[in-house]
């Protein structure tokens, strides 16, 4: 029998925070999920886009990349993983020079597939770089951690990480934080909505994201994370279970 879903509601104004020097994370608040989705835009000669929200989130965070740069001089979307949060609102960005970049496994599974995406786009692959001026873009490619499409960037000048779903926290926080703390609520999402198969895939990642350094962590649902808060985090993921346990977006699935 089928039933009828329940729409999602986003909330309608999303806010806008310099997080590193040219880095803004463009946060917009779900209540039904208890977590922000971030998009993130780096201002630089060749400015970038990470992400672009749900589509109705879009216009938005359109009103936001405005505040910073003229639209028209956007160069890159990056999506780091194929799924409506990362690119739903792709279609509508209205940047004539902007080309897509996602992982190699994205265009060839999805892309270059996919009904009225485009088609000249990137597919970058482990160590593949971007040079946006100043700031330098390298390609983590890191199948099953969420995606087996899925792929992180490693801004090297700022040394900023851009994990994706990987370092959530729960809640509305300040731009940045350093509360070893939330990690715990990080766990309790990934029960509760069921995004990793397994925990391997993650932990096997961990030593290469440590070997990074990262100054900052900038995760798309919460806040960014300071480097004092880094070793909590990354310690709460190599002991405390988070796999997938019959448990998807708060719902019981059957056994």
């Amino acid at each position: 029998m089928r039933t009828e879903q329940k729409t999602v509601g986003i909330q309608p104004r999303a806010r806008i925070a310099e997080v590193q020097e040219g880095i803004y994370r463009i946060s917009t608040f779900v209540k039904e999920y208890g977590i922000t989705f971030n998009v993130f835009l780096l201002d630089d000669e060749r400015p970038a886009l990470i992400h672009t929200g749900f589509a109705e989130m879009y216009p938005e965070v359109e009103r936001m990349v405005k505040e910073v740069i003229d639209l028209r001089k956007l160069q890159y979307v990056t999506l780091l993983h194929f799924e409506a949060d990362e690119w739903g609102g792709l279609r509508f960005v209205e940047s004539p020079n902007a080309k897509l970049v996602c992982s190699k496994t994205s265009s060839q599974l999805t892309v270059q597939h996919w009904y009225d995406m485009p088609k000249k786009h990137l597919g970058p692959w482990e160590g593949d770089r971007i040079s946006l001026g100043k700031m330098k873009l390298r390609f983590l490619m890191t199948p099953h951690v969420h995606h087996w499409d899925s792929m992180m960037v490693f801004e090297e000048t700022r040394k900023a990480l851009f994990p994706s779903d990987l370092f959530l926290q729960q809640g509305d926080n300040s731009p940045v934080v350093n509360d070893p703390n939330l990690a715990k609520g990080m766990i309790q999402q990934y029960r509760d909505v069921g995004i990793f198969a397994h925990e391997k895939p993650v932990r096997d990642l961990l030593p290469r994201l440590e070997r990074l350094h990262p100054k900052m962590i900038h995760a798309m649902h919460g806040s960014s994370l300071d480097s004092s808060v880094h070793k909590a985090f990354f310690e709460t993921l190599r002991t405390q279970d988070f796999a997938y346990r019959n448990v998807l977006l708060f719902e019981k699935v059957p056994t």
